[in-house]
């Protein structure tokens, strides 16, 4: 790592005798890109990535090279589709959980699902917008992002995924929206595909990259939520995209550590009450370990946060759950 000084940031503080106390401090480069990190203005926004500063031209490689929030926005760089699409899942055998992750993970266990449908994509902020707007939904608990002050109502951001929102908005939205939260089993198996895969990302079993996934926090792709569709290459055997990063996503299902022990064979549930949801996918932030199909994780229903969104299902026409 090279420290180079890059600006001196002078702090005051008034002390109780009315006198006035004051530091420098200096801003470092620690990438060595001649861009400081955040104690100063215009700073690098990824002080780790001599490839990531507000100098940079953007360049399609599913990062924010130029700092300016905006990831791949450079005219040559192809931009997804995001028209209303479900895939439909088609019922049948998959085999959940892992013998080689957390404990509530365990055992893996053959699983029966019906057919359904799926949001391609996570809930957008345009789509959740329109839910708020219908008077249905309530909006989001905040409208920034980690490093956005303006997101939830932002056009650049339209086609982003709506965060800070919690279960019950999400399960509200999805009623509105035609459908349902899927289940935590609907959901595996659009991540994983049907039996007898055994893959370890929606992807398939290579390691977690930038142009699979969005995750790392900070120091990894984006720091922060993305286009939704960005990453074709992350797709999952059945089409569904962003299923490993960018935001956890709820699912209808309380949360049990040792369910899959006594869970149903057929379209399970999950447990009648509970205190916690469950959450899937993991996010931007996340270690390549959470972005693992088989990762669980729970929160209180009405929590919310910046890495949590959703996506909806619905039900297969003519199909008993």
């Amino acid at each position: 790592m090279r420290w180079v000084e890059i600006s001196t940031v002078t702090m005051s503080l008034v002390l109780s005798a009315g006198s006035t106390w004051a530091e420098s401090r200096q801003c470092y480069d620690h990438d060595g890109d001649g861009f400081g990190n955040g104690c100063a203005a215009g700073a690098d926004c990824n002080d780790h990535n001599p490839n990531v500063n507000p100098g940079r031209k953007e360049v399609c490689d599913f990062v924010d090279n130029d700092c300016n929030a905006l990831v791949d926005d450079a005219p040559q760089c192809p931009q997804p589709s995001h028209q209303l699409e479900r895939l439909a899942v088609r019922g049948g055998p998959f085999i959940m959980g892992s013998d080689e992750g957390a404990a509530d993970e365990l055992p893996t266990h053959d699983v029966l699902v019906s057919s359904f449908h799926l949001d391609r994509f996570e809930v957008t902020n345009a789509r959740y917008r329109a839910c708020v707007l219908a008077g249905v939904c309530d909006p989001p608990a905040l409208r920034s992002s980690r490093h956005r002050p303006q997101y939830f109502d932002a056009d650049d951001f339209a086609n982003y995924p709506a965060i800070f929102v919690s279960w019950h908005q999400a399960n509200a939205f999805c009623h509105w929206a035609g459908g349902r939260l899927p289940t935590e089993a609907e959901w595996e198996m659009a991540a994983r595909g049907p039996a007898p895969s055994t893959r370890t990302y929606p992807w398939g079993d290579e390691a977690p990259d930038c142009s699979r996934s969005n995750f790392g926090g900070d120091r990894g792709c984006v720091g922060d939520t993305d286009l939704v569709g960005r990453r074709p290459l992350g797709n999952s055997p059945h089409g569904a995209m962003d299923m490993a990063g960018n935001v956890w996503e709820w699912v209808a299902d309380w949360y049990e550590a040792e369910y899959y022990t006594n869970s149903p064979l057929k379209n399970p549930q999950g447990p009648e009450q509970g205190n916690l949801k469950v959450m899937r996918g993991g996010c931007w932030e996340s270690e390549t370990s959470s972005l693992r199909v088989s990762c669980r994780k729970a929160e209180l229903p009405k929590a919310w946060a910046d890495n949590v969104g959703f996506r909806c299902a619905y039900d297969a026409p003519g199909g008993a759950r």
